[in-house]
């Protein structure tokens, strides 16, 4: 009974850590997309077809989807 109590107990307490971690490495991910995209001139975001104004919205979708290996994938 009491190991069960300290399994439930550690896995709550990794749950509470593992949040902020998460959010932070999350952030600092969009950020350091952000930026790389942002250091790109006009024209090349142009053909890439994005604009200036959606560099931080599409730093955000693009670290929130999951990475999928283009090796990996049938065609």
């Amino acid at each position: 009974m009491f190991a069960a109590r300290a399994v439930a107990a550690a896995t709550r307490l990794a749950a509470i850590l593992a949040t902020p971690i998460h959010s932070a490495v999350r952030r600092h991910r969009i950020r350091r997309t952000a930026d790389l995209l942002a250091g790109l001139d006009d024209r090349l975001l142009a053909d890439i077809g994005l604009r200036r104004s959606q560099v931080t919205s599409i730093a955000m979708e693009v670290v929130d989807r999951p990475y999928v290996d283009p090796r990996r994938v049938s065609m």
